[in-house]
């Protein structure tokens, strides 16, 4: 099957609705032999920032092919409000300069709304020229809750904030685990493992879970089993003096029912062999770094027991069908299968401008931010997902993965509780 067969097998929801606005839109006139043909409208313009190049490039690479995808499916289903949907693409080259100056390129370039970047600080450098210039942004990929808040109004997120994905995760570690005791381990150097050690920590503790190590180390330099030197004993004041517990004095040492480990992707295989080298049996825990190949074959190689927060799970058992047909179609598409997450979150972000230029009836992107604030419930390949208000966090589902022999979706939450940014 061609692509261009296959997106049109596959047309979506959204653009289904794009088509009736369209027929509403023109009053269902036509062409004739006598009448005079009309000049094409403009196309309606989307900017796309991505590290391309880069350190960040294996996070956005996926995204903009994603990106691609929703465009090329609606166009193939008639665009928008009667519009070709073009998608103008820049390379951040993972450099907030670069990142910057290509903000400034689609601005003069006239496009209704921005999407793009899954790194913080790219966001940061790039979507304030986009609020200066009143054009929205929306980040496919950055997971800091703090970013609609220091560019409030005009940034909106696609994906969720680190303070959900870590609350989703302390929930499934207390009820689905039944871990009543954790070890927190995180990267200091790194601002977002940094913020999921806090997240996780507030609410993992609001769950009345026990936190019995919170440390930071330095995944380059730091031996990981000595990092945890110290949970051997752990002592609990106020032990019974049982003979099979190892007792000192009146205390008896404790081996946390789970381990939290926050650090990049780079790190996250490599931690997770030193802690079952060093002898932890133990449950691991970790964010959406966890999200990758190397990461997959550690955790089997090692015997199982890794989980993960994430966006979706496209290809591994027991995903939904919406993630299931998401991978079918870029299979299809690009002759492989999504590489990460990110991959439906560049997706999702396209989707998610044009329901709102559909909600708007416009392309003017004011209107566009009015109606992304408004959004709620958006329904996309990697869930359900209501943007940003007003410098608020998106509130977003979160998948969580589990692995032992292979990698499958083990549940999808809202948390509850969510710590503040």
């Amino acid at each position: 099957m061609s692509r261009s067969t296959a997106l049109r097998a596959f047309a979506a929801a959204t653009v289904a609705t794009s088509l009736v606005v369209v027929a509403a839109a023109c009053g269902g006139s036509a062409t004739g032999p006598d009448s005079t043909a009309s000049p094409s409208p403009s196309p309606i313009r989307i900017g796309a920032v991505y590290d391309l190049t880069g350190s960040h490039s294996t996070l956005d690479a996926p995204s903009l092919d994603g990106a691609r995808l929703a465009v090329d499916r609606i166009n193939a289903a008639g665009g928008l409000l009667g519009r070709r949907v073009e998608l103008l693409e820049r390379d951040g080259q993972s450099s907030p300069v670069v990142a910057r100056a290509a903000a400034r390129s689609l601005v003069r370039a006239g496009v209704s709304a921005i999407i793009g970047l899954s790194d913080n600080a790219q966001v940061l450098a790039a979507a304030p020229v986009a609020a200066n210039a009143r054009i929205p942004f929306l980040t496919s990929g950055a997971t800091s809750p703090l970013l609609p808040v220091k560019v409030p109004d005009w940034l909106f997120m696609a994906s969720f904030g680190d303070n959900v994905q870590a609350a989703a995760g302390a929930e499934y570690a207390r009820q689905t685990l039944g871990a009543g005791t954790a070890a927190i381990i995180y990267d200091a150097g790194l601002e977002s493992a940094r913020m999921l050690q806090q997240y996780f920590s507030e609410s993992f503790r609001a769950q009345h879970g026990h936190v019995v190590l919170d440390r930071g180390f330095h995944p380059a330099t730091d031996d990981v089993a000595k990092v945890l030197a110290a949970l051997s004993p752990q002592p609990i004041h106020g032990g019974d003096g049982d003979a099979d517990d190892p007792v000192i004095g009146h205390a008896r040492a404790v081996r946390p029912d789970l381990l939290y480990v926050a650090v990049g992707p780079q790190d996250a295989s490599v931690v997770v062999r030193g802690l079952r080298a060093a002898g932890y049996a133990q449950w691991i825990m970790g964010g959406d770094s966890f999200g990758s190949a190397e990461l997959f074959s550690a955790a089997t190689e090692t015997g199982g027991g890794v989980s993960f927060t994430t966006q979706a799970a496209f290809g591994m058992a027991h995903s939904t069908a919406a993630m299931r047909r998401f991978a079918r179609r870029y299979q299809a598409a690009y002759g492989r299968a999504p590489e990460n997450s990110y991959a439906g979150l560049g997706y999702d972000a396209v989707s998610l401008v044009a329901h709102a230029v559909l909600a708007a009836r416009s392309a003017d992107p004011a209107a566009i931010r009015d109606a992304l604030a408004s959004t709620r419930g958006f329904h996309g390949v990697t869930g359900a997902v209501s943007p940003a208000r007003r410098g608020a966090t998106p509130r977003r589902q979160v998948a969580i993965v589990a692995i032992d022999r292979r990698p499958r979706l083990a549940a999808v939450i809202s948390p509850v509780f969510v710590p503040r940014p």
